[in-house]
């Protein structure tokens, strides 16, 4: 009886193991982070997604670098038609999240890629 019960239990373990090892090979790695600036809206595109124009030190105009957003939340988008191109030139304080992960490709490559979701906008 304990023999039927060890064997049952390393086959259980097994199991879990393997189970575990597929999840975290299949699975994307992501690391998420917060970040809320000034931007200008640059534009909308339904390739590209939500232009902004974010300086990354507001005193120099060189720092200045195209964010495209192909993810937004409702709420971001209740707070402006930012389709129109009434908004292009425009200030606003934007709150987005930054998405990291990790792709491996055919030849077990792993490739980090980043993507930009808005989640609060607010006209300035």
């Amino acid at each position: 009886m304990k023999n039927k019960q060890f064997i049952l239990a390393f086959i259980c373990s097994v199991f879990v193991i393997g189970a575990n090892a597929i999840s975290l090979s299949n699975g994307d790695i992501q690391n998420k982070k917060k970040v809320t600036t000034m931007a200008v809206f640059d534009g909308y595109d339904a390739d590209d997604g939500y232009a902004f124009v974010i300086r990354e030190d507001e005193n120099d105009e060189d720092s200045e670098e195209t964010i495209y957003f192909t993810e937004i939340t409702d709420a971001a988008l209740k707070a402006g038609n930012l389709k129109s191109e009434d908004m292009i030139g425009k200030r606003f304080e934007i709150t987005y999240e930054i998405s990291e992960y990790e792709v491996e490709d055919e030849n077990g490559y792993t490739e980090t890629f980043e993507s930009f979701k808005i989640l609060e906008v607010k006209k300035m």
